[in-house]
């Protein structure tokens, strides 16, 4: 038998009972992260070419065959679940949709140490580069009556909760607007969590103590600039195909560390330690640190200092 008949054959099997195993029955998997393991398959071909034995040959190209079945049905499955849970497209056909700009507004008092953001929304343009004698302020500018805030205080912590009231995209002859500008009180040290699908995101924290960032976002562009107010800080971006450029002051000492084989990095006054890990030179001897962690797929990274 062909070598090419194990791998269509063992493909089709797989395939195949995936699917009826995920009709009937309900597989509780993390199916986003299983398709990162396509590329097994390059290396299986690979080993298949240069085996001489025809039993080896087909045991190989069989494997082939199970892992990228495997790889497109997990894949399938991520994106099947991300639409049904997290928004829902809309064809709207109304001539006169409602757009308007909404203020919100937190109250701020010398009480408050430490604050969380919590930023939730789908696609469009959010920025955040001002500040505030408020706790935080919101500007969106959209379909009326798009947000919602909430809001939790604990002793000297307060926690901030932006969010879409629902992540439905009507689509009509009117453009799509969804666009935040977002202003913090400096006095807090902050913690910072996005999620975003499509997204033009740009942050400016030059003026704020900012401990940690943490950063979802689909297909999206991130500008991010930090400051030297802050001792330590940690910044964590999940991303897919994007472009990503991060600007660190030069007397804050950075590390990076990356998990995008796919993407095209390019980080400017930094040291290669070893294989997805980099560091000024300023690291060891730096009061001031800043740990970079990106996980993305195919985009584009840019890290320089100024």
């Amino acid at each position: 038998m062909k070598t090419s008949h194990y791998f269509w054959g063992m493909f089709f099997i797989s395939l195949g009972a995936l699917v009826l195993i995920g009709n009937m029955t309900d597989i509780n998997f993390q199916w986003s992260t299983a398709w990162k393991f396509w590329p097994t398959v390059l290396i299986l071909i690979g080993v298949a070419i240069m085996i001489k034995n025809q039993v080896g040959k087909g045991v190989v190209a069989a494997l082939a065959g199970i892992i990228l079945a495997l790889s497109i049905y997990a894949s399938v499955s991520a994106t099947t679940s991300l639409i049904n849970s997290d928004f829902e497209i809309v064809i709207d056909d109304d001539n006169n949709p409602v757009f308007d700009t909404t203020y919100f507004s937190q109250d701020y008092s010398d009480s408050i140490k430490t604050a969380a953001l919590n930023f939730n929304s789908g696609a469009g343009s959010f920025k955040l580069f001002s500040t505030t004698d408020k706790l935080i302020d919101f500007k969106a500018e959209g379909l009326k009556d798009l947000y919602e805030v909430k809001r939790n205080d604990s002793g000297s912590f307060s926690e901030i909760f932006f969010e879409m009231k629902g992540k439905s995209i009507k689509l009509g002859k009117e453009n799509y607007k969804n666009s935040v500008e977002i202003s913090l009180n400096p006095n807090p040290e902050w913690d910072l969590n996005f999620d975003v699908g499509a997204a033009s995101l740009d942050l400016d924290l030059t003026q704020f103590k900012v401990r940690k960032t943490e950063i979802n976002m689909g297909a999206a562009a991130l500008r991010i600039k930090y400051g030297n107010l802050a001792t330590t800080s940690d910044l964590n971006i999940e991303a897919g195909a994007s472009d990503i450029d991060i600007l660190v002051p030069k007397d804050v000492a950075c590390e990076i560390k990356t998990d995008a084989a796919l993407s095209s990095k390019n980080f400017v006054g930094f040291t290669k330690i070893k294989s997805d890990l980099y560091r000024t030179p300023n690291f060891d001897n730096s009061e001031k640190k800043l740990y970079i962690t990106i996980d993305c797929g195919v985009s584009s990274i840019d890290v320089q200092t100024y």
